[in-house]
This record gives structure tokens, sequence and C-alpha cells, in this order.
């Protein structure tokens, strides 16, 4: 992808007059990870951000179990909020960001960014909409994970799953091992409970797959009605 290709997926591109266009495009820097690639490690000093045009990346905490927590992932038409959060505290990362799938991006100077949060009303609005999105994302999983049941948090992240961002799908390439990581549980925790609604008729399992055998079961499992 090209820049221009990139910077109409965000709206405050779309807003911005021809000069203020132009300065972006001059600013911007096409940059590509492979995946598995990190973004950003813990602790890292924060010197640039970027614009996701294609691909994904999934932020993370890691506990001292080695035990990890997706806190969100970021994709196309987005930026990672905690990047920016860091440019304009002077932080460190908090956490790891890692490229899931091939990611085109642009890449912006720190001190540009700073400058343009500042002095321009369409990309300071961009941004503090998207921390506003981040924290409130955050919240709920936070409330998730403190109050919530398992069993039905599980089920729940499995119905979204197969929901697919509103392209619904009837099997997941997955393994235990990756939900546990999304979820910040373990391994052998989620089994049981995959186990369990594969015995009540919900789903069916399968290597590395999950096959849904019934939406209705799996929502009256997490709590929903069909």
């Amino acid at each position: 992808m090209n820049k221009c290709e990139i910077l109409s997926l965000y709206p405050f591109y779309a807003s911005a007059g021809s000069r203020l266009r132009a300065e972006i495009e001059r600013a911007a820097i096409v940059a590509r990870l492979g995946a598995g690639e990190f973004y950003f490690r813990e602790g890292d000093t924060c010197a640039h951000i970027g614009l996701i045009g294609k691909g994904s990346l999934r932020v993370y905490k890691t506990g001292d179990s080695g035990r990890e927590i997706t806190l969100y992932h970021v994709g196309v038409g987005e930026s990672c909020i905690l990047t920016a959060s860091c440019l304009l505290s002077g932080m460190a990362y908090p956490a790891h960001a890692e490229v899931e799938s091939e990611v085109e991006a642009l890449i912006f100077p720190g001190e540009v960014f700073r400058s343009w949060v500042a002095s321009i009303e369409c990309i300071r609005s961009f941004v503090f909409s998207e921390m506003a999105d981040r924290v409130a994302g955050v919240m709920s999983l936070v409330e998730e994970v403190t109050f919530g049941k398992m069993d039905e948090r599980f089920a729940s992240y499995l119905a979204g799953s197969f929901h697919n961002h509103g392209r619904p799908v009837r099997i997941l390439n997955t393994t235990h091992e990756q939900i546990a990581t999304e979820l910040g549980s373990a391994r052998e925790v989620v089994s049981r409970l995959l186990k369990e609604l594969e015995r009540i008729g919900a789903v069916r399992l399968a290597r590395c797959k999950i096959v849904l055998t019934s939406e209705n079961l799996l929502l009256k499992h997490a709590g929903s009605s069909a």
C-alpha cells in the first residue's frame, strides 16, 4: 500500500486541507513488519507512532509466571493508543505489541506527532477518540476478569469469535493455548470449559479447530439470549 491508500483509511486525513495533507504525506514513512515481529516491547522508549493500513497487532501484558493477557488488538484504520500515550507523557511502553498478521503502516516521528496533537484539531480529536474507545475496552476487560464468571466469559468470547466482526463463521482455527493467552487464563481451564461446551452440544472439538454446532446453546451458556 502507498501513503495515500493508508491515509485514506483515517478520517482526519479526509477532513484536512490540502496544505495539511501535503505535510502529513511528507512526514509519513512506509513500514512493514512480519508476523511475530514486535512493534514495541515492554520498557521500550516510544520514538514514533504508526497508522495501520494492513494487518494487525496484539497488545498484551505478561505476568511473572509467564502467563499473558491480551489488552486489545490494533487493526486497519487504527493506531496503538498506548504508543500515543507514551509519546505525550514521555513514559516507557508498558506492554508488548506483537504483529499478528503482516503489517503495512505509516510511521511518524514522535516530535511531529506531538506538535500535531497540540495544534491541529482534527488529529487531536482522532487521538482522544481512540483513547476513549481503548480505555472503555480495557475497563470492560478488567470488569470481566475481576467480576465475571469464567465459564460465561469464555462462552461469550467464543460467540464473538464465531461472529468474526459481522462475518459469521462455523469453524475457528485455533488452539487451547491461543485462547488461554487471549483470556489471560490457563490452557487446562480452557480445555475443561471446551469439553463442557462439547458435552452440552454447543461445539464440536477437532485438532486445532472448534466447530460451532448450536449458537443458541452457546449464547445460553454465555448468559445471553439467541
